[in-house]
Parts: structure tokens; sequence; C-alpha cells
């Protein structure tokens, strides 16, 4: 049996040895430039997405670099200088497009000074040996590789499940940089060239080819992942106030369990809205409603649903939150949706606002008679006069 693997270890061994490395710099080449002409085609599809644009001069400088590879003497410093500085811009690029990509900050200036620190060996190459450059490019490719994945695995609040596959293809390529550097460093000759044609540099051109297809599949992947997550939530959104919808609301509501937390919910309604789109026209009373909405998400907390449920009704709902409490955030509502005059063509609109407000500790049993309880809590409010908030009675 250990006859056997060490058959087909010496096999396969003997095979990665005849890999002409240049066959696997032109291959690396023409996969990153069908990407980059993928990632650019999508570009043209979203252009507000500029990560996609990184994306493709990544690929596209990380393309020159490969094909530079093949027709340079890689035996001249100089030369290697030049090309390894396209391979460290172009990882640095990577990880712009996912910083881009997590709507992070980007800092180009950190690219410019990645290529300052790769220009250091070579500027004192009379006092350290081929080795340590050697060892000391490929930590830096390894950093570099650092950088991408800790943007990939910090938490933002999506589910990417992508975002592991893109992980684990960094991760790889980034093995095969650490065992540069343990060559370079560590079980080099002393009389190791700058960049030694062996069976490790066959391995990692390998690991790049697989990397390569990897990565552009998965950034592609996790893409259309954050597409179908948008796509779910505009179905929720009320496309004029951005507010829930409805069916983002009752959804919520029935998301509720009775027995394990106290829930609060307000129904709102502007009084007399009708009146504002027949004096002031449809465009008034769409302004009308985006203020409102403004209103309600400034006063009211990141945890509570806040929804436009019809024409000109909204709804809260207020989980671990008192009746005191919810009265008391809709009494601010109503106070500033009456103080919230606007002008509209030379005229000015004035607006208010009726509440009534339940909870699930009030006699109710089933979350449709909290609704149910809430609205007539309501309409009492709006038999009182309307602009006024009550609380329902049991």
């Amino acid at each position: 049996m250990f006859a056997n693997t060490r058959a087909l270890s010496s096999m396969i061994i003997q095979y990665i040895t005849n890999i002409d490395p240049n066959s696997l710099f032109i291959v690396n080449a023409i996969s990153l430039s069908a990407f980059a002409t993928a990632f650019f085609c999508i570009w043209l599809k979203q252009r507000d997405r500029l990560y996609w644009l990184y994306w493709v001069a990544a690929n596209v400088v990380m393309a020159i670099g490969f094909t530079a590879f093949v027709v340079i003497d890689r035996t001249q410093m100089m030369q290697l200088i030049i090309v390894n500085g396209f391979m460290v811009m172009g990882i640095a690029l990577r990880w712009q497009a996912l910083r881009s990509f997590f709507y992070r900050k980007n800092y180009i200036e950190i690219n410019l000074l990645i290529l300052l620190v790769l220009l250091l060996p070579y500027i004192f190459s009379s006092y350290v040996t081929n080795r340590f450059i050697f060892g000391f490019v490929n930590l830096l490719f390894f950093f570099e590789i650092i950088l991408v994945v800790r943007e990939l695995i910090r938490p933002n609040g999506e589910t990417l499940p992508s975002r592991w596959g893109l992980v684990i293809a960094y991760g790889i390529v980034g093995v095969a940089f650490i065992a540069r550097v343990v060559q370079g460093w560590v079980t080099g000759p002393s009389n190791m060239t700058l960049l030694p044609n062996d069976a490790l540099l066959t391995i990692l051109l390998l690991t790049i080819s697989v990397h390569i297809v990897a990565s552009g599949a998965f950034a592609i992947s996790i893409a259309y992942e954050r597409g179908i997550s948008e796509l779910k939530q505009m179905a929720l959104l009320d496309p004029l106030t951005e507010l829930y919808n409805r069916r983002a609301f009752e959804l919520a509501l029935t998301d509720r369990k009775l027995d394990s937390a106290v829930l609060t919910l307000i129904l709102l309604d502007i009084d007399h809205f009708k009146r504002v789109n027949d004096d002031y026209g449809h465009e008034a009373g769409d302004i009308a409603l985006k203020r409102c909405a403004n209103i309600l998400t400034t006063i009211f907390r990141k945890k509570d649903v806040v929804a436009r449920i019809g024409g000109e009704e909204f709804a809260v709902i207020l989980p671990d939150t008192t009746l005191n409490e919810a009265y008391d955030y809709a009494e601010r509502v109503r106070k500033a949706v009456e103080d919230d005059a606007f002008e509209h063509e030379s005229d000015i609109v004035r607006l208010t606002i009726s509440a009534g407000v339940c909870q699930t500790v009030a006699g109710v049993t089933s979350l449709a008679d909290i609704a149910k309880k809430a609205d007539s809590s309501l309409y009492v409010a709006k038999n009182k006069g309307r602009n006024r908030v009550e609380i329902f009675a049991v």
C-alpha cells in the first residue's frame, strides 16, 4: 500500500515538474481577461456599482503581469520589480473591490504604500540575499491576501453564503504564498535566483489557476445573492415613503409571539387627507405622506416596525413598550406633524394626525384582535375631533 502511495506521489511530482510554467502564466492571463470581460459586461448594466470596475481593473492588471512573466528575463531584478508591481497592485485592487462592495471607505493611498514596501528589498539588494527578497515579496502577497480575507469575514449584517467560497479561494492561494516564504527563508538554496523555476512555482501557478476561476465565480455569486436580497427587500417596501408596506407589516405582526414579550401597536391616520389632494393636488399629497414618513422614522426606534399600510394610514409595532410609553411616542408624532406645515406652490399645507394605541396585555387574545382594538381606538380619536391619541380602553 505504501509502495503504491509513493509511486502515485512520484507520478504526480513528475507530472507537475513536466508542466511548462509559461503555459500556466498564459492560461492564468487568459482566465483573468475572460473574467475581466464578464465583470465589465455586468458593470454596463449596473453602472452605479463601482466595485465591478475595481474587479475589472484588478483582473486586467494581473493579466498584464502574468503575460509579462513570459516575455521578461526573470533573472533581471528591474524587470521582476515591474512585474511584481503589477501583481501587488492587482491584489490591492481586489481588496478595494471588496471594500466598495461592502460599502466601506476605499484607501487608494494604502495601495501606493504597498507598492513602496515592495521596492524596499530591491533598493537594499546590496545588503540582502536573493532568498530574503524572494521570501519578502511572497510575504507581501500573503499580507494582501489577509487584507482581502479580513474584508470578507467582517460582519456587515448581510447573509451572503458565497463570501465563504471567496474566503476559501483566497485562503488556498494564501497558503501557497506562505509555502514560498518558507522556501525563500528556510529551505531554499543559498544560490537561489530571484524567481526559481521549480516544482513549487508550478504548484503555485496551478493553485492560482484554481483561485482565479473560484474567486471570479464567487464574486459574481455574492453579487447575485445581494441582488436577490435587495429584490426581496424592495417587495416589502412602500415605493413612495420607503417604509415597510402592508405585507411587511402583516408578516412582522404574525411573527410576534403574544406570550413571549409585551407588544404594543399604534395605528395612525392623516386627518382629512382627501382634502389635501383635492385642494393642493396629488403632488402635495405625496409630499405630505413623505414628510409624515420622515417624522415617524425620526421619532421611533430602530427595533420598532414602521409601515404604511394604506393610502394615508400608518402602523407601528413597538416591542417591549408600555402603553404609556407608546402613548408618548404617538403624542410626539402628533405634535411634530401638526407643527410641520410646508409650502407648496405658494400655498401653506397643514396636516394633523390621529392615532390609536393598543397592547397585548390589555385583554387581547390574538394578533388580529390587537389590530382590531388599535383600530377601534383610532376610530374613537377620529370621533372625538381628530388630531389626538386614544388608548384602547378595556
